[in-house]
């Protein structure tokens, strides 16, 4: 075992002093932050306000749903949604293939204005939010439904909005482009 111990040792020092320039070592040994994707160039949102960078504007969902779609695949590591009044929905992730989308993420009963999300082995070009429940939504008497033999609550959606949708993987400090 002390064998098998000192040789995994060597080989690291040697890997190590070598100068070995693979992409896992600079992912190790390479200073890494946190970038927001949804401000880089060639992303699109289903209301540019929502990614525009000033939490001052707002953007709208389209009915129930609000997609954003990067340029190209990124593992994403945090999705951030500031000054919302969503209360229910369901984050999907975009699989490869058409039409396949991955549930990640579940939000229920909010009551906060900004909503974070840590995520794991998310690597995709495309999010999407289905949004089942707003602040804003009107409840009306429920209703009696033959098809499903049961009283069935009547809401009507009221219109989802976000100030700002963030979606952040990690980047070497020296280059925010990848």
């Amino acid at each position: 075992m002390r064998r098998y111990f000192s040789i995994s040792i060597m080989f690291l020092a040697i890997v190590l002093l070598s100068g070995c320039q693979s992409k896992v070592l600079q992912m190790v040994f390479e200073p890494q932050e946190l970038y927001n994707y949804a401000v880089t160039e060639g992303v699109t949102c289903t209301s540019p306000g929502m990614i525009d960078g000033d939490l001052k504007t707002r953007g709208y969902a389209d009915g129930r749903w609000i997609h954003l779609n990067l340029p190209t695949q990124k593992a994403i590591h945090r999705i951030t949604i500031n000054g919302t009044n969503i209360i229910n929905a369901m984050i999907y992730e975009k699989l490869e293939g058409e039409g396949r989308w991955r549930a990640i993420m579940q939000i229920q009963n909010n009551e906060s204005p900004v909503i974070k999300m840590r995520v794991n082995a998310v690597v995709t070009d495309a999010i999407r939010i289905y949004i089942s429940g707003t602040t804003d939504d009107k409840k009306a008497a429920n209703r009696f439904d033959p098809r499903r033999g049961t009283i069935v609550p009547q809401i009507k959606l009221g219109r989802a909005f976000i100030h700002e949708l963030e979606v952040y993987g990690l980047v070497s400090k020296d280059n925010k482009s990848q």
